[in-house]
């Protein structure tokens, strides 16, 4: 599946043709800058609301906490330093399908055909889930809906560059839930928030 998807978006001479596309580049750029801001945001968000002193304050501090744990965890220790570091997984546009030298590997198969910031999996697309984290925080489970949305438009975006094959997109989405279940449960004492 991953070769036919990223076949249908790939030319023998003009290679991954829609790479250029404005909405494709926008979101690229977005994505790869949006945690420079959040980290940054929840951090003295988190810090100073220390200082409002409130009782009334602390449920406030733990939905920031738990936002800045998913953002930092989920993409950022789980994705980008686990998965992508050591899966050894060639990108599209370097595999020889698409006139690269590197060998395609499926998804969760050992490889070595990347040593660092590698295909499996897109810290773009799971960029886009970390959204799903605000189902927590506002108590509304369309949010993982909601994330689950832009992160598939990011990542297809990834697709369309040639820097992601579509198993890099799907599988970021579990990996992001999980970390927000996990730290929903021991943060905000649920492991799925409320039906709204």
């Amino acid at each position: 599946m991953d070769l036919a998807v990223s076949g249908a978006v790939w030319d023998p001479v003009r290679g991954f043709f829609l790479r250029e596309l404005a909405p494709v580049q926008w979101s690229y750029a977005l994505f790869r800058d949006l945690p420079y801001l959040l980290v940054p945001l929840l951090v003295w968000l988190y810090l100073a609301s220390l200082s409002w002193g409130r009782r009334g304050e602390r449920p406030l501090r733990r939905r920031l906490l738990f936002l800045f744990l998913v953002l930092a965890i989920g993409p950022g220790l789980v994705v980008n330093e686990v998965y992508k570091k050591s899966s050894g997984r060639a990108r599209p546009a370097t595999v020889t399908e698409f006139g690269g030298d590197r060998q395609f590997t499926p998804a969760f198969e050992p490889a070595d055909q990347c040593r660092s910031n590698c295909s499996f999996v897109s810290g773009h697309a799971a960029m886009g889930y970390f959204f799903l984290a605000f189902a927590w925080v506002l108590g509304d489970r369309r949010w993982l809906y909601w994330g689950a949305g832009i992160g598939l438009l990011v990542g297809l975006g990834r697709v369309l560059q040639g820097a992601h094959f579509l198993s890099d997109v799907l599988f970021g989405y579990p990996l992001v839930l999980v970390t927000a279940m996990l730290l929903g449960r021991w943060l905000l004492g649920e492991w799925l928030p409320e039906r709204r």
